[in-house]
């Protein structure tokens, strides 16, 4: 009969692992490097073959194999099998990295848990824990560990010089960039890459004016989808695709994201993106019913409107892309009204 122990971190006998710092990692999109890759979009499984390397935010991935399995747009979970698969990751205001091995790793996207499957080690620092299962609840702050007859849990305090495992993943091999939750439907808008819009630059078959019921705006082309506020009559936008009863639009104000706020420089007003590639979100957080709509880039400028814990709610730059219904849109009378009606309901400091 296997002898089992359960630890809580609670009880944990060396210094306490602190919290993983997800939220602002998760708001980062991936870069995974392999020999092989196999993406399935149908079923939303993506597989990663041969010296594969992940790198999101401070997060860092070594593995022999990874699969990816998504939810409609939302990554659910994801397995790394390796001799051993390394997770490492720099917490919040900490000074060493949390390094897990394990022959498999599954990472739990939904409810930030991380487990790392035999032969299991997690440390920071000079403090480390092994097992044939750890289990760390990130939300929770919170550990259980496992152990068999053969290999029972240990806990350890390790010299000075004890080794890092992991190491810097190869150059000149394929290179993919992974956009944050981003599915390759004909149902679903492509996670866009925000940038300053100069009104300039706009067609004149592409300018519309928002009718007299007004508009809201949705993440998706999709009555069901997550609301991202609503648009004044008479509001200038931009129509960048159309069909099915459905604009795709670019707006100067009216829409209202939410991005992890240690990414933007103000509370209020103008802020500057301080992250590279941060998610946009439909909710402030990371769960199920937040939806991803978008990202936005280092030095990049957007307007905060709130602050509700570690969230700012802002409006992103004004070409940033949202949907509303084709039915409650219009075209203008004159461009060069259409143009001076852009640039008054532009934010200052905004379209730099």
């Amino acid at each position: 009969m296997h002898r089992a122990v359960i630890l809580l971190l609670a009880c944990f006998a060396l210094t306490p692992l602190s919290a993983l710092a997800l939220e602002s990692d998760r708001d980062q999109s991936a870069l995974i490097e392999a020999d092989e890759v196999e993406l399935d979009f149908g079923s939303g499984k993506r597989i990663y073959r041969g010296n594969v390397s992940v790198r999101q935010g401070t997060i860092r991935i070594l593995a022999d194999e990874i699969e990816l399995f998504y939810r409609g747009e939302q990554l659910d979970h994801a397995v790394a099998k390796g001799n051993p698969a390394v997770f490492r990751q720099r917490p919040e205001g900490k000074d060493h990295d949390i390094i897990g091995t394990g022959q498999t790793i599954e990472l739990d996207e939904v409810h930030n848990i991380v487990t790392f499957i035999t032969d299991a080690q997690l440390r920071q620092g000079r403090d480390s824990i092994e097992g044939q299962r750890i289990v760390y609840d990130m939300a929770r702050d919170r550990m259980k560990v496992r152990g068999g007859v053969t290999a029972p849990t240990r806990t350890t305090r390790a010299g000075e010089d004890a080794p890092t495992v992991i190491a810097q993943g190869d150059s000149g091999r394929p290179r993919l960039v992974i956009q944050p939750d981003a599915k390759n439907t004909s149902n679903t808008a492509t996670t866009p890459s925000i940038t300053t819009a100069k009104v300039e630059t706009v067609n004149t078959s592409d300018m519309r004016y928002i009718g007299n019921k007004g508009a809201t705006v949705f993440a998706q082309r999709s009555v069901t989808a997550p609301q991202l506020g609503t648009l004044a009559a008479n509001t200038p936008v931009r129509v960048l695709r159309s069909g099915d009863g459905w604009a795709q639009i670019s707006a100067p104000r009216g829409i209202k994201v939410w991005i992890y706020g240690k990414f933007v420089s103000s509370s209020a007003g103008v802020g500057v993106v301080t992250g590279s590639r941060v998610r946009l979100r439909s909710a402030p957080s990371t769960g199920t019913g937040s939806t991803v709509t978008g990202e936005a880039n280092q030095g990049q400028k957007v307007w905060v409107i709130a602050v509700r814990g570690d969230w700012k709610q802002i409006e992103p730059p004004a070409n940033f892309r949202a949907w509303i219904p084709s039915a409650r849109i219009h075209k203008p009378g004159k461009t060069e009204q259409w143009q001076d009606d852009w640039r008054k309901l532009a934010r200052p400091g905004t379209t730099d």
